[in-house]
């Protein structure tokens, strides 16, 4: 085998490693560092969701309705909760902004701006695409997790157009043992 095959195929065969490694990340595992950033320039990091519980959604630009039900059923779960549940739980919404380049850097910001104001809390972009490349996310999707307050992954669905109500009721388990634990702390 000639010296450019062998490079070839080093290669390749990194490449399928970083792509199994990278969506191998799962419930019970620590979830990996982050910086996101608001259109307006507010960073977020996995360290400033110490001891809350963070329900996380991910999505592409236009992406963004395909977890609507979703989104919706769990605005409602949030607002029906007493204020020391509500402290202790994070919305988070990021999109992936990576598509971005100096040219259209400020649109997109534009865009997180309005959409913050839409929704109702900051939404925050993923400027690199680092956070989706650490969290195994699929690029142009809708994807959801809860993070514990010892920033564990407690659920974790890459694609929420697989969800319906069965699994609603699941995420509603996992992030009321979630909070729960998080009060007693």
């Amino acid at each position: 085998m000639t010296r450019l095959k062998m490079i070839g195929l080093g290669l390749v065969a990194a490449l399928w490693v970083g792509t199994a490694l990278a969506g191998s990340l799962a419930v019970g595992q620590a979830a990996p560092e982050f910086s996101v950033r608001s259109g307006d320039g507010q960073v977020l990091t996995l360290a400033d969701l110490k001891g809350k519980v963070a329900v996380v959604f991910y999505e592409g630009r236009d992406q963004v309705e395909y977890g609507r039900a979703l989104k919706d059923y769990l605005n409602r779960l949030f607002a029906a909760q007493p204020p020391d549940t509500r402290k202790s739980v994070v919305r988070v919404a990021v999109v992936d902004c990576s598509p971005a380049n100096w040219l259209t850097k400020g649109f997109w910001a534009d865009g997180l701006k309005e959409a913050s104001q839409k929704e109702g809390l900051t939404v925050y972009g993923d400027w690199d695409g680092a956070m989706r490349r650490a969290y195994g996310l699929p690029e142009d999707g809708s994807s959801f997790l809860v993070v514990g307050p010892g920033g564990e992954i407690r659920y974790l669905a890459r694609d929420t157009r697989q969800l319906g109500p069965p699994q609603y009721q699941i995420i509603r388990g996992a992030i009321t043992q979630t909070t729960t634990e998080a009060l007693a702390r």
